[in-house]
C-alpha cells in the first residue's frame, strides 16, 4: 500500500485518528474497501502549504510566486475542513493596536476560513462550504476547488478567470506521529470539534461574563498538527467591494485564528499549542497552553487564570463538542 493511500486510510477509524503503519491485516480488507469507496477518505488529515503559482491560459507562469507563506488545510473523513494561510513579514500591532490602519494594512496577509466539504469524484472537484471565515462576505459561501492528488501532494486548482488564468495551488500531506509518540490523550483527542460555549469564573466561585462565539471549529490532526477558526457574532459583510479602514478593524476584532503543531502534557492534563501562525501578528511564533478536559464526546480548553478589570481571578472554559464521528 502506497504511503498516500495509508495516510489517508489511516482517517477512518476513529475519524482522522492515526495509522499504525504496514499493510492492514486480511481482516481489515472490508475496511479498506469501504475507505476506497468514500472519496473523502483520500483528503482526511492535515496538509502542509509547498507553494503556489498562477499561470495564464497556456500554461506559463505568470507573476512571481509568493515566498515564504505558511498555512495548512485540514480535513477529515466525514466532512469538516478549515484552512489558514499567512504572509511572511508581518508586522505586529502598536501597544494599543490594532488601529483601523493597521488592521487594514494587515488584513491581506492572513487567509482562513472553515465548514463542510463534499467532493465531485467524477469531475474532479472539492467544494469548500464555508460555515465562517476571516472575511465576512464569505460565510455561507461555496469555493470549488479542482483536484490532483501527486504522491504525498495535493494541488488545488480554484476555477480560471476569465481571460483563462488560473491558481495553482499544492499542499504536502503531514505524516501521521509515529505509535510510538502517541499518548492516550492523543487517540481521544484527534479529530474536529465544534464551540459550544464559553463560561468564566472567579476563584470565589461566582459566575463571569463571557463573550460567546457564533461558530468555530478545533481540529486535532495525526500528524500532531491543530488549527482553530473562531467567529464572533453580529459580523456584517463589507459594504464595497473592498473593506474600509473601521470594517478592517471590525473583522479582526471578531475573528481569530491561528495553527501550528501541538504537545501533550499527560501528567499535567494540558495541551501546548506551538503557533507558527497566528491572525494577530504579534502572537505568531507564540505558545499557548491549554489544560483540557476530554471525554468521547466533549473537550473543555481552558487557558492559565487571568485577572479581570476588578483584580479578580478569573478562569474561562471553551467547551467544544466533538464532530468528527
Amino acid at each position: 500500500m502506497s504511503r498516500t493511500r495509508f495516510a489517508a486510510l489511516g482517517g477512518i477509524g476513529l475519524l482522522f485518528l492515526a495509522g499504525c503503519g504496514g499493510s492492514p491485516p486480511a481482516g481489515e480488507a472490508a475496511a479498506e474497501d469501504a475507505a476506497e469507496a468514500n472519496p473523502m477518505s483520500r483528503f482526511a488529515g492535515a496538509w502542509s502549504l509547498v507553494h503556489s503559482e498562477r499561470r495564464d491560459a497556456d500554461g506559463e507562469v505568470i507573476g512571481e510566486p509568493v515566498e515564504g507563506r505558511v498555512g495548512y488545510i485540514m480535513y477529515d473523513a466525514t466532512g469538516y475542513m478549515g484552512v489558514a494561510l499567512m504572509s511572511p513579514g508581518r508586522e505586529p500591532y502598536s501597544e494599543d493596536g490594532p488601529t483601523p490602519d493597521e488592521a487594514l494594512a494587515q488584513l491581506g496577509s492572513y487567509s482562513s476560513y472553515f465548514g463542510r466539504y463534499s467532493v465531485n469524484e467524477a469531475e474532479g472537484y472539492v467544494t469548500h462550504h464555508l460555515e465562517g471565515g476571516l472575511n465576512p462576505s464569505g460565510a455561507g459561501s461555496d469555493y470549488q476547488r479542482f483536484f490532483t492528488f501527486e504522491g504525498d501532494n495535493l494541488i488545488l486548482q480554484p476555477p480560471a478567470g476569465e481571460d483563462g488564468a488560473r491558481s495553482f495551488i499544492t499542499w504536502e500531506r503531514l505524516p501521521d506521529l509515529p505509535e510510538s509518540a502517541l499518548t492516550d490523550t492523543h487517540r481521544r483527542l484527534f479529530g474536529f470539534y465544534r464551540v459550544e460555549s464559553v463560561s468564566r469564573e472567579t476563584s470565589g466561585g461566582e459566575s463571569a461574563p463571557a463573550d460567546q462565539y457564533e461558530t468555530a471549529y478545533i481540529a486535532y490532526a495525526p500528524s500532531g498538527h491543530m488549527s482553530v477558526h473562531l467567529m464572533r457574532p453580529g459580523r456584517q459583510p463589507y459594504a464595497g467591494d473592498e473593506p474600509t479602514a473601521d470594517e478592517a478593524l471590525a473583522v479582526v476584532e471578531s475573528y481569530g485564528s491561528y495553527f501550528g503543531p501541538f504537545s501533550v502534557n499527560e501528567e499535567e492534563s494540558y495541551l501546548v499549542h506551538h503557533r507558527i501562525g497566528n491572525e494577530d501578528p504579534g502572537q505568531s511564533g507564540t505558545d499557548a497552553q491549554r489544560f483540557f478536559e476530554l471525554t468521547d464526546t466533549h473537550l473543555n480548553l481552558m487557558p492559565p487564570p487571568s485577572t479581570d478589570a476588578e483584580g479578580r481571578e478569573v478562569q474561562s472554559t471553551i467547551r467544544w463538542a466533538r464532530i468528527s464521528e
